[in-house]
């Protein structure tokens, strides 16, 4: 993320037509270096932005200009000051920056926060490709009592690439694919699978309640 004129301005999600080209080269066994550190390195600014927000969500904000942590209420009304720069906003306010913007990472924070600590440790083209491709077919989860299965809410895909939620699943399933991607997306789609098992599920237990 930035300022400009004191107005937080949040990276943006990755265009599909850019992880279309990734991945059909990585199908033809081209290796694009340049493509493969430019969506990494996007990855990386959008997971710390991510982080930043969920984090911030929990009543912890780490200040946009210094990186200090300023803890809150989260109350709209309340306003949040940085004391080592002094720089300043309300908790309503940061939440209207980040609006809409998928920045949320609550059920994958994890997923989120492995690739940001992992990206700048690979050095080769191909282990940044398997990060990037894992974080891609990544997912939002969560437990409950009632069943087996993590249940899956939706894929980490929609935070870090452009277009909605069935719009980037439909993307996600038309991917050329080398055979070591299809691995990833193999358990992907089991993961997805579980998760329309749980929305079956929790129509028959509302459909018995009536």
């Amino acid at each position: 993320m930035s300022l400009a004129n004191e107005k937080i301005i949040w990276s943006k999600r990755v265009s599909q037509r850019k992880i279309r080209l990734l991945y059909e080269n990585d199908a033809k066994g081209i290796i694009d270096e340049e493509l493969i550190d430019d969506i990494a390195f996007k990855f990386f600014i959008r997971c710390q932005d991510i982080i930043t927000v969920t984090d911030a969500s929990r009543g912890k904000l780490k200040c946009i200009k210094c990186g200090n942590i300023i803890y809150h209420n989260r109350r709209k009304d309340e306003f949040l000051k940085c004391e080592k720069c002094f720089w300043q906003i309300t908790w309503g306010s940061f939440l209207k920056s980040c609006h809409r913007n998928q920045l949320h990472g609550v059920g994958a924070l994890n997923a989120f926060k492995n690739y940001v600590i992992k990206l700048p440790k690979i050095k080769t083209p191909e282990g940044k490709m398997i990060l990037i491709d894992q974080l891609i077919h990544e997912v939002h989860q969560w437990t409950d009592s009632k069943f087996k299965e993590p249940i899956i809410t939706r894929p980490v895909a929609v935070n870090i690439i452009e277009g909605s939620t069935r719009k980037v699943i439909l993307f996600l399933d038309r991917l050329s694919r080398s055979n070591q991607r299809k691995i990833s997306y193999k358990k992907f789609t089991e993961k997805v699978h579980s998760s329309n098992n749980y929305i079956l599920e929790s129509k028959r237990r509302l459909k018995k309640l009536d």
